[in-house]
């Protein structure tokens, strides 16, 4: 049986985990100073919350591809697996973004219309072997143009 697991990138993970230590600083360089306001914890620990919820929930998925499922781990690999099977999965959409670090390249596995997992080039190391697995086992369902093409 072929299993093929997803293999972070280091830069990423070294930057989301530096930004998650930002509101823990916050809190302590406020608590040492007096005539510090609580805004300033207040606003870097909102910026962190959208960082996790926003991005990393939906990104960063840590993925296990066998031969007829794909079990995925949110939130780099800490979430809860869920298990998907690829008989009840629609496809796939691709999404090419460019950014200061050139262009990435998102899959976007859809059931029943909606996204339900997503495999990142920016954040996988070995993402053109998973893409290659996915081709061979799900329908390409095409480009997608941004984000609100889909759910």
């Amino acid at each position: 049986m072929v299993t093929l697991k997803s293999r972070f990138r280091i830069l990423p993970i070294l930057l989301i985990s530096i930004l998650s230590i930002f509101p823990f600083l916050a809190l302590y360089i406020y608590s040492i100073s007096p005539k510090e306001s609580l805004a300033f914890p207040l606003v870097v620990f909102i910026i962190v919350a959208y960082l996790w919820l926003a991005l990393v929930r939906t990104r960063v998925h840590k993925v296990i591809i066998e031969k007829n499922n794909i079990t995925v781990k949110r939130y780099y690999g800490l979430g809860r697996s869920i298990v998907y099977d690829f008989s009840k999965l629609d496809g796939f959409v691709v999404l090419f973004e460019s950014g200061r670090l050139g262009v990435s390249e998102s899959l976007f596995i859809l059931e029943k219309g909606k996204r339900v997992v997503c495999v990142c080039s920016y954040y996988i190391s070995n993402f053109n072997n998973l893409k290659l697995f996915l081709k061979e086992n799900l329908t390409d369902l095409g480009e997608i143009k941004g984000h609100d093409d889909i759910s």
